[in-house]
Order: C-alpha cells, then structure tokens, then sequence
C-alpha cells in the first residue's frame, strides 16, 4: 500500500520551511501588521508543536510517555506566554521594559524540560513522587523567578522588577544551563534507541530555541523590529513537532539493552535532594524582605522531601518483600521435582546434608530408603512415555499418603526411582517401614491406563552413633542394598549394614559378597 504524500516526512518539513519563509515575508513587505502577523504565527506553532507532544505521549513506549507529556507542557508554557504578552505589544504598542506576567511563564517554561531530562530513564513508577517533584519544581520556578526578577509573580507591584536589559541575560543562562543538561542527558546517559531518539530531538530543540531566542531578545524585541527575523521564532517549535508527529516506529519502539552512566545514576538518585536544596536556598535569599513567605516555602519543602522519602521507603519495602518471596519461590521450584511434584534429587542432597548434620549432632540414628520401581520399563515400552509420567505421578502420591511422620523426607532420585530419609529411625524400624510400603505398593491398584501390578525393590541402610561413616556411605549402603533387592528377585526389602563397608563411596553396584551383612524381606 502506498503512502499518501501528505504523510511523508520531507514534505512535511518542505511546509514546514515554506510557512516560516511566508512568515518572513509577510513581515517584510508589511511592517505594520508585524507584531500581529509574528505572534500569530509564534502562538500558532507552540500550539502545534504541544498538541504534537501530547499526541506522540500517545503512541511510545511506556518509558517515555511521560517525557512526551513535559515537552508538550513546556511547549504550552510558552503558548501561554505569547498569548499573554500579544495584547499588550499589539495593541497598546508597549515595548517591554521590565519584567512582566508573560515573562514568569517564559520562564518558566523550561522546568518541565529540566524534570524531563532528570527523569529516572525506567520511566515515572510512582506517580506520587512525581507529583511532589513537580511541585517542588514549580516552587523553586516561583522563588527563582522572585529572586532573579525582584517581584512576586501575579502581583501588581512592579516597582523593584528587573530592567529589560539585564532580563535578556537571565533568560540567556537559563538556556545555556538547559541546553548543557540536555546534553549530558543525551551523551552520558543510556543506550536505549528510543530514550536516544527523544533525547536527540530535545537537545536540538532546546539549541534551536537558545539560539533563536538570543537573537530575537538581543536584537529584534529589544529595538521593536518588525522584519523577517522574527519568524526565526517559529524554528524551534516547527523542529519538535516534526520530530513528535514523525518518530521513526523502528528506532522508537527499539528494546535495545540501556547501560546507564554512574553520572546518570547520580542524577537519578539525587534529583529529590537538589530540588528540596534549591527550594531552600531560594527561600532564604527571600527571606530578607519577605520572611513569612520563606518560612512557608521551606515548611513546605521539609513536607514534600518526607512525604517522599515516606513513599520510596514504603516502595523499597514492598520490593523488597517482593523479592524475598519471589527468590523463596525460586529456591522451592529449584528443589522440587517437575513432573511428580515433590523434592528432586538437589532437594534430597540438601535435605540429606542437613540430616546428617543433625543425627551427628544429635547421636540418634538416620536411615535412608532407595526405592526402585519394578519392570518400570515395561509400561514405558507398552503403553508410551506419557502413561509412564502419569504411573510415575501417581505412586509418588501412594508414597507420600503412606507416612505419617513430618520428619520423614521423600524425593524422586532419578528415573524410577525415589528416595526416603527416615531421621531418628534404627534398623529394625526403617526395615519394617520398608516392609509396609513394599506391601502398600504390591496391593496399590495402579492407574486405569496400565493394567499392569505395580511391585517395588527397597534398599534400606541406617546409620548409627557407633559407626564412623559419611553421607555418601549411607546412600552407597543403601544403594548396594537395592542392588541386592533387585539381583534376588526383586518386590523385596533389603537391607546393608553401613558397618561392613569399607570406606567405598562409590555406586558401581558391585556383586554381592559374603562378607556383607543383609537382610531380606519378600
């Protein structure tokens, strides 16, 4: 499908740059309609360039809506301040010569661009300790503007405003210092195409304005001029609606991975501290002439800075327990067995260590079962792997049914076969336990997807204080013992005293030897 040409970006700019020109040459040829024809035109395009923002807010990635929302915001900052000041220049042919109401909102025009740029770049999380950063923001804007312009904003009494002169160097710095955080932002900050994209159009923008500014301050509003310079006015915001109305989808909703600079982290993280210094060192260079306005501006800066700092630790707390939980979650799904549901062989090795720990603690005995189901195999081979997950399932829930103890300890320990630590438990006990759930398992129906008896071979050994061994002789007593079960049979208990082995861990499952101690039970 073809784009329609309307749609297409360079065009959009050739306009774009035709109704800048129309604008200059309008100004030109009738220099009495000047002042009306470069303020429409200037309201015109921050109204444009604002609705642009907003509407891009719309369609970005989460991350940078908010980003979006102050561009459009400072932009309506400056639309306010046009329609604020056109009456008086248009009408009334006043050429400022100190500070106005238009100028507070010019000024203040670019502390939502200041809050943009040190935004956390994993966007607004909390919407409350945002809220209260825009409020300290618009504090400091009102007692900066106080300080630098010498009256309060939407008063009456202009009598100690600063001249128009020095003015036009007040507004320089605030763009220098802008343009230089933009700039930071933009080159030490993250990686992430989009955040990039956004930053890249915002260093230009605030350039564009910077310089455009300076030379309408310096030379075309300060000698009342009315040509084609004023339409330079008009670049800044042009600039930015392009880039809001026409972001490239692909480099715009790119999830490259970010690496944040220690600067940026720095910024992030000292934000809330440098706004509540601010609002208090403005509001004691106030004090000297207005001490009950400072004392509340002050008042109300220890509020916001606890109200915050509240919010991130109930919010550091919450992710905090968040993690816990999730890393307790992790820990059991490390430990448990996929298909059968209970411990997996990591959980048994675990649950063994600490066992062992005990019962050397303790001197009681510690006995361990190896199970083995018998001709397992078979149901494999005859019926699927399928019904075999299902066989598996469902004698570890015979097994789990058939203790009663909370101590006892069961664990798949690979394939077919399954594990049962039996802590403060002899010999004869963990034998007659073997016993009973030889005897459950024999009498056990099965499952109706494989009409097949279902027998086990249990290897049984046991530890007691008298015998000098380890953890892994247990399980190699108790694996020689399943050995034996199944080389004699099979549906049948044996058991291994750890005392006739010799120190050999391994699970080789050597022969039978005479000299090994057991006894059977079929």
């Amino acid at each position: 499908m073809r784009r329609h040409w309307f749609s297409r970006p360079y065009t959009l700019i050739s306009i774009s740059a035709g109704a800048i020109c129309t604008h200059a040459l309008l100004n030109t040829l009738f220099p009495g309609a000047g002042f009306i024809i470069s303020y429409l035109s200037w309201t015109l395009w921050a109204l444009l360039a604002a609705l642009a923002c907003f509407w891009r807010a719309g369609h970005c990635p989460p991350s940078l809506q908010t980003h979006w929302r102050l561009a459009a915001a400072s932009l309506s900052f400056i639309f306010i301040a046009a329609a604020v000041e056109a009456p008086a220049e248009i009408f009334l042919k006043a050429v400022p010569t100190v500070a106005s109401i238009g100028d507070f909102f010019f000024f203040s025009a670019f502390v939502p661009i200041l809050l943009c740029i040190t935004l956390p770049e994993e966007g607004i999380s909390v919407r409350f300790t945002f809220l209260l950063d825009s409020i300290q923001a618009a504090a400091c804007s009102y007692l900066a503007y106080t300080v630098l312009m010498g009256v309060f904003p939407f008063t009456s009494d202009p009598a100690h405003a600063m001249p128009y002169a020095p003015l036009e160097f007040v507004y320089d710095g605030e763009y220098v210092v802008v343009v230089l955080l933009c700039a930071l932002r933009f080159f030490l900050g993250t990686r992430k195409a989009s955040d990039r994209y956004f930053f890249r159009f915002l260093l230009l923008y605030t350039s564009l304005y910077a310089v455009t500014s300076g030379i309408y301050n310096h030379f075309v509003g300060k000698y009342s001029l009315t040509n084609g310079l004023d339409a330079l006015n008009d670049i800044p915001s042009a600039a930015l609606a392009l880039a809001a109305l026409f972001a490239p989808a692909a480099v715009a909703y790119s999830s490259r991975a970010a690496s944040r600079s220690t600067l940026v982290r720095l910024v992030d993280n000292a934000r809330p501290v440098f706004l509540s210094l601010a609002l208090i060192g403005l509001s004691a260079a106030v004090a000297v002439h207005h001490f009950a306005v400072a004392f509340a501006f002050v008042f109300g800066a220890f509020i916001l800075y606890s109200l915050r700092a509240s919010a991130l630790q109930s919010r550091v707390e919450q992710a905090q327990a968040a993690l816990e939980q999730s890393n307790r979650r992790l820990a059991e799904i490390a430990l448990l067995d996929g298909l059968t549901g209970i411990s997996n062989r990591r959980g048994f090795d675990e649950r063994l260590g600490m066992e062992w720990e005990r019962a050397q603690r303790t001197r009681l005995p510690l006995s361990l079962l190896l199970i083995d189901i018998d001709h397992f195999k078979r149901v494999n081979d005859t019926y699927g792997h399928q019904v075999g997950d299902d066989y598996l399932r469902h004698i570890a829930r015979v097994l789990g049914e058939a203790f009663d103890r909370p101590a006892d300890f069961i664990a798949r320990y690979g394939g077919e076969e399954f594990a049962v630590l039996l802590p403060e438990t002899d010999s004869p006990g963990a034998f007659a336990v073997a016993g009973r759930i030889r005897a459950v398992m024999e009498a056990d129906a099965g499952i109706a997807e494989a009409s097949c008896p279902t027998t086990v071979s249990v290897g049984v050994s046991t530890w007691n204080k008298e015998e000098p061994a380890s953890a892994d002789q247990i399980i190699s007593a108790a694996d020689r013992a399943l050995y034996a079960a199944k080389q004699n049979g099979r549906n049948r208990v044996e058991v291994v005293e750890l005392h006739t082995l010799t120190g050999s861990v391994a699970h080789d499952r050597p022969g039978l030897s005479e000299s090994i101690k057991t006894k059977t039970a079929s």
